[in-house]
């Protein structure tokens, strides 16, 4: 099964910088290759943190390569571990660099491993998974609002327009421990589907039905990338946008 990946990433209408960072790892070899998958990471700096668009960038390029690095026998765990050794690093910048002190990020990465899918998640970037035109969004966001809509104390409607919507429950980089969502989706990765990533700029604006009817119609990812980014920038721009695609093929 082949994999083709596309990302398209803008820093909006409204923000000074670009403070989301993603990237790609996929081994040469074709026996790591298919013993380690390819590894999607995507990472927003938090809004208003100093240094959140080298807190996002530090975060991705430390994943990549401690997952690169890691012993390879278990791939969730290395994964895992990945975004722990992220949070670590940042975390020491923040200590010895009182200019960065604050600095964070969210970060959320996927490694697609044949037909199977492991995730490993900290705050609110997203993981969906697209089968045919049904888009479904499996990782949860770790937000006050999304904690007031699972108490059923916000409704989804209200969530998207409450002004507390940034506010995250967990981040990488603020402590020295940080909880990780880790695990395999319950899925089994088909030509034809498609795992997106995506920071809070593009589905903080466009609604699932529209990212379904633009990746489901669309031939070359590459633009359905830049079409999803030009949805958000239509809605109002107003943060950081990125979306990474990844579709199964023959």
């Amino acid at each position: 099964m082949k994999l083709v990946v596309s990302a398209a990433t803008d820093r909006g209408l409204k923000r000074a910088r670009n403070e989301d960072s993603h990237g790609v790892w996929s081994a040469e070899d074709p026996g790591v290759l298919s013993a380690r998958g390819v590894l999607l990471v995507v990472a927003d700096g938090m809004g208003g943190a100093r240094a959140g668009d080298v807190a996002s960038r530090l975060a991705v390029e430390t994943t990549l390569q401690a997952f690169q690095r890691a012993p390879g026998a278990n791939v969730l765990a290395d994964l895992r571990a990945a975004v722990v050794v992220a949070n670590a690093v940042l975390y020491a910048e923040n200590v010895r660099a009182r200019e960065a002190m604050g600095m964070a990020t969210t970060l959320t990465a996927a490694v697609i491993r044949g037909a199977d899918v492991f995730l490993a998640h900290v705050g609110d970037t997203r993981v969906y998974a697209l089968r045919g035109r049904r888009l479904t969004q499996v990782t949860e966001d770790h937000s006050l609002v999304a904690h007031l809509v699972a108490e059923g104390e916000l409704t989804l409607e209200e969530a998207r327009v409450d002004p507390r919507r940034n506010l995250l429950t967990r981040s990488v980089g603020l402590s020295p421990d940080v909880e990780v969502d880790a695990g395999r989706i319950n899925w089994t990765f088909a030509p034809g589907d498609v795992l997106v990533l995506s920071s809070d700029g593009l589905h903080g604006l466009v609604r699932n039905e529209e990212m379904e009817r633009v990746i489901a119609a669309a031939g070359d990812l590459d633009q359905a990338c830049a079409e999803l980014v030009a949805l958000a920038i239509a809605a109002g721009g107003m943060d950081n946008i990125t979306v990474l695609l990844a579709r199964a093929e023959d």
